[in-house]
């Protein structure tokens, strides 16, 4: 049958070992949604589990001889046994670890596993994959072997054992309650961290049998390395899986054996075999794509990053720390400059050349994974794209310092393609469209004619400005030295700019920075793309270093392979991913211990996988904590000497009613506030009008026909119980939820259609419930992102210190310290805001909504975890904020007495309906409030000793708003 449009054919044959091939597939893809469902993460040792096993039942069958069916279940239970123990080691240790962090330590895992398969005992009788059936079948023209039957006798057989298990008995049935809800299942009774243990325990088993399958399926010979571990095969198993959304079972088989299908087509059809992995990156890409906001998860960016605190200003009075960074920095280029003086074979300025690469490389993973949260496990690839366009340049006349220039323009286009998604998902699923990527370029994208039609590559190296003779080795590596300072400085400034605290406001909390007029989009695609840069500029300097390569050799490809980039990760994390000195620690950590220890593939794995899981598991900071911590001491040493004492910001809290005394006390001109900024009076009017707001949430209804209007300069108060809806329609007027009917009008302009940052820009401010702001930001670096508002930071300007920007940088510090003394924070402007209390981070907000200027200020229950005696005063502060921004303000509010205190009009809801609105006293005396929200118990009504604190109430409403709740009546007011 031929397949119209690109000439190929398809018969019976091809689809016969296409689907046995996919059913080994698939029972690959179940052991990923097993462990995906039961700890939202992938598992990347998943594979190296499998690969284990199956190496130890050939060693058992071919050299012990052991007989198949007794070595089968041994190895199917060491697979097990492995499972429980990664679960048990590492899954419970990082428990309530963010899963991209135990997705990396599951690399870390996969390391271990593979040098432990590396430590085996080499088989000496080297023969094809032992099976254990003699019997063939032909079936459509094909002939079915032992592999073929292997597959067919266990795959339907693990299938319905499978089903049958999760469906019919407790543990089944606890493991499927853990997966759907862990909350829940566990006030159940029912023990998840166990079930977690057995849920690995099963992965483990599945991912040995099927390496046991596909091993003669592939014709694998027992002696050499297996070619069905490792990333290819993962990446089927992951394209199946998402078919599924990683979460269904059959969908996954059905996406196995689609998987194999296509596999078997390009196979049987294409003269390049690596075209199939090209076919699986779309797919991949059109899977993730598909997931839509469902793949948005709020917890995925994370960060390994240390908290480097910022020294002290009285500290900076000693010579010797205000210049610290200078002095360590200074020191280690000395010493990288004189290293090849010292030792002077040309192999080890290779060697000294190669760990200043892996510098840069390095360098381009933190600004993604370190600022931005992304995880990459495709970054050698684009150092491969930069490696083959100089190359290929450079074989056509250009010169070598012009071919790196393309070289870093082709990483960045090529990250700007691949990470492109990263607009719409985060967390693992970026992960696996790198990962993709990374498969898909070393097998078919680095083959293509536009890089050169040889397979050897020659990149002798010229001379530059006329006297730099780039062709002596220890030249090159001066150069590549002096370039690695460079990105290393222009990174420090970027970090310390607006375009590196946005990165990091969007990677700690996107919904927040995008109200503080921060584009998500564009900050995360900034750091792909400058990521993808330095990648492929570092690819040019990589290729100059070797000379010579060919992709045919055993050599060359892996350098820029899957398996590079995992180990880069390793590289990063060991060192401090998130800091300049931490990169250049783990560059001399992997690259260069193995280098003096021998490199062999036991220590480069040993180096890299126990390396990354230790410090995971203990020192998560990585070998840059201990430089920190010297740091430290000696900062701490100089206070004492100074007579000073460092703050201990843990044993200090802010108090609401210090701040209101102390605005209160401040006399400015009028209409002007703090800052440098005029408030400009807003026309009269309406400011903000919702109409006829519909909102539904998997179908069910949870907002009906709601509306609010709100006229310039009042405070309107949303009350109603929980579930009624207040925060859906909050959602709604900031663009964080598309409403199925209804406009959002603006100062009369329709903003229904504006993203989140585009209606922040407008004038348009939020207090979220939860508080979070940025926890790896400092107060001050917290304000200067609400600055963003009112002057934004440029990308290029910021990155080479140009006096615009410097000028620009030095204004907004010092007027986000002006906002901070306004409102009594200066004394922890150096602290993190992660490290405050609820009720400090509260007033973070307030200084934050003066600093943006916003026109409109909507504050979601803004006294929500603050003690009840800080509370009362937050009224005065709201109305404080409102007088110097001549602001208008809308806010959610469970306190009866402060939102009937300050509100000029209330809107009452329930169950997502509209039910009363008017003057405070009007709302507070209507039956149906009464009936609906807030009974006759007049405790529920009026402030007293028996009112429980605010840090008691209900969860989070953004989550409750998504069911519709029956309106509460009296009577369960009361009992309440």
């Amino acid at each position: 049958m031929p397949i119209p449009g690109l000439g190929w054919t398809v018969d019976g044959g091809i689809l016969v070992i296409g689907l046995i091939t996919g059913l080994a597939y698939a029972v690959l893809a179940v052991g990923v949604v097993l462990i995906y469902r039961s700890n939202r993460t992938i598992n990347f040792a998943h594979g190296e589990i499998g690969a284990f096993g199956s190496a130890l039942l050939a060693l058992m069958v071919l050299d012990w001889g052991v007989p198949f069916w007794l070595a089968l279940p041994a190895v199917i239970a060491v697979g097990c046994a492995i499972g429980a123990v990664v679960d048990m080691a590492v899954v419970r240790r990082l428990f309530k670890a963010p899963r991209l962090i135990l997705l990396v330590a599951t690399i870390g895992v996969s390391q271990v596993v593979f040098l432990f398969r590396v430590l085996l005992p080499r088989v000496e009788n080297v023969a094809p994959f032992p099976t254990p059936l003699g019997k063939e079948f032909e079936v459509a023209g094909v002939v079915v072997g032992s592999a073929q039957l292997m597959v067919l006798a266990f795959v339907p057989a693990v299938v319905v054992g499978l089903a049958m298990f999760l469906n019919r008995t407790p543990l089944g049935v606890a493991i499927r309650a853990s997966a759907d809800n862990q909350d829940r299942a566990q006030l159940g009774g029912i023990p998840i961290k166990r079930v977690s243990t057995i849920v690995w325990m099963i992965a483990g088993g599945l991912a040995v049998l099927t390496v046991v399958l596909l091993d003669p399926l592939r014709s694998t010979v027992v002696g050499l390395p297996s070619p069905t571990v490792g990333p290819s095969l993962l990446l089927r198993a992951l394209a199946a899986a998402l078919l599924g959304r990683l979460v269904s079972i059959p969908l996954a088989l059905l996406g196995g054996v689609i998987v194999g299908v296509l596999e078997a087509v390009v196979f049987a059809n294409a003269s390049n075999p690596g075209l199939i992995d090209a076919f699986l990156f779309v797919m991949v890409i059109v899977l993730i794509l598909r997931q839509g906001s469902q793949a948005d998860d709020p917890g995925a960016g994370f960060s390994l990053g240390l908290r480097i605190r910022p020294i002290p200003a009285a500290a900076k009075q000693v010579w010797h720390v205000r210049n610290l960074s200078r002095i360590g920095f200074g020191t280690l280029i000395l010493v990288g400059f004189a290293l090849p003086l010292v030792a002077s074979a040309p192999s080890q300025s290779y060697l000294f050349t190669r760990v200043v690469v892996f510098v840069i490389i390095g360098l381009s993973v933190t600004v993604l994974t370190g600022w931005a949260g992304q995880l990459s496990l495709g970054q050698m690839a684009f150092v491969g794209v930069g490696a083959l366009t100089a190359t290929a340049l450079f074989n056509q006349g250009m010169s070598f310092p012009v071919a790196t220039a393309y070289a870093a323009v082709a990483g960045a286009l090529c990250a700007l393609v691949v990470g492109f998604p990263a607009l719409r998902v985060r967390g693992p699923f970026l992960a696996l469209t790198t990962l993709a990527f990374a498969v898909a370029a070393q097998a078919w994208l680095y083959y293509q004619p536009f890089f050169g039609l040889e397979a050897t590559f020659n990149l002798p190296r010229s001379t530059i400005f006329g006297f730099i003779d780039l062709t002596d080795q220890r030249t090159y590596y001066w150069t590549c030295l002096a370039i690695a300072t460079l990105v290393g400085l222009g990174i420090s400034q970027l970090r310390r700019t607006g375009v590196g605290r946005n990165i990091i406001a969007v990677r700690d909390n996107p919904a927040a920075a995008s109200t503080f007029t921060v584009s998500p989009q564009v900050a995360t695609l900034s750091a792909f793309v400058f990521s993808g840069a330095i990648a492929g500029m570092a690819g040019a300097l990589y290729a100059g270093a070797m000379v010579t390569f060919s992709l045919t050799s055993a050599s060359s490809p892996p350098v820029f392979g899957p398996g590079e980039s995992l180990s880069l990760i390793a590289m990063v994390v060991i060192g401090g991913i998130g800091s300049v000195p931490g990169t250049i620690l783990g560059a001399l950590y992997v690259i260069g211990l193995p280098a003096i220890f021998g490199s062999t593939t036991e220590i480069s794995v040993a180096t890299s996988g126990v390396g990354l899981l230790l410090l995971l598991l203990f020192a998560p900071g990585g070998l840059a904590q201990g430089l920190y911590a010297i740091r430290d001491i000696i900062v701490k040493r100089a206070m004492t000497r100074l007579g000073d004492e460092v703050v201990d910001l843990g044993k200090v809290e802010a108090s609401m009613h210090e701040t209101v005394a102390r605005i209160e006390n401040v006399e400015e001109p009028e209409n002007k506030p703090i800052g440098s900024r005029l408030v400009t009076p807003a026309r009269r009017g309406l400011v903000l009008e919702c109409s006829n707001i519909g909102v539904e949430f998997s179908g069910r209804r949870v907002l009906d026909r709601a509306r609010v209007e709100v006229e310039h300069g009042e405070i309107v108060g949303l009350i109603g119980s929980n579930g009624a809806g207040k925060s859906t329609l909050m959602n709604v007027i900031t663009g964080f939820v598309q409403p199925v009917q209804g406009r959002v009008r603006f100062n009369g302009s329709d903003i229904t259609r504006l993203s989140p940052t585009q209606r922040a820009r407008l004038g348009v401010g939020r207090v979220f419930q939860d508080a979070r702001l940025f926890s790896e930001l400092t107060v001050r670096e917290t304000v200067a992102v609400a600055l963003e508002a009112r002057e934004r930071s440029e990308f290029l300007p910021s990155l080479l210190s140009l006096p615009p920007s410097r000028r620009a940088e030095a204004r907004k510090l010092r007027e986000a310290d002006e906002y901070i003394d306004f409102l009594g924070l200066g004394r922890y402007a150096p602290a993190y805001a992660g490290e405050l209390s609820t009720g400090t981070r509260r007033i973070l907000e307030m200084t934050c909504l003066l600093a943006q200027g916003s026109e409109l200020l909507l504050l979601d229950e803004p006294t929500a975890g603050v003690a009840q005696k800080e509370t009362e005063a937050f009224g005065p502060l709201i109305q404080r904020i409102r007088e110097e921004l001549d602001a208008t303000v809308v806010i959610i509010e469970h306190d009866i007495p402060l939102i009937m205190s300050i509100s000029h009009r209330v809107y009452c809801y329930a169950a997502g309906t509209l039910i009363a609105e008017g003057k405070p006293d009007e709302v507070r005396n209507n039956p149906a409030v009464i009936a609906a929200y807030l009974g006759t118990d007049e405790r529920a009504i009026e402030r007293s000793d028996t009112k429980p604190a605010a840090s008691h109430r209900a969860a989070s409403e953004d989550v409750i708003d998504t069911m519709v709740l029956p309106p509460l009546t009296t009577i369960e007011v009361m009992n309440k």
